[in-house]
């Protein structure tokens, strides 16, 4: 997390609401993956589509951490 946030209100609204949006799609491509994994009643994942999720939430994840870097003046 940046220390150097901007002073415009606005600006600090926006980018709340993007963070909680990406938090959001993370926690929805997890709850996926853990209901396939752990679901009695869910087919078996093949273990390539298991990796494409996990490649996907590292994906969001890494999309974050650079996102971060550029709001950096």
């Amino acid at each position: 997390m940046s220390d150097n946030l901007p002073g415009v209100p606005e600006t600090l609204k926006a980018m709340l609401l993007a963070e909680r949006h990406e938090s959001e799609r993370v926690r929805h491509l997890i709850k996926e993956l853990q209901r396939h994994r752990f679901d009695r009643k869910a087919k078996s994942l093949p273990e390539e589509q298991m990796l494409l999720g996990l490649e996907n939430v590292e994906q969001v994840a890494a999309s974050g951490e650079g996102r971060s870097g550029r709001d950096r003046p």
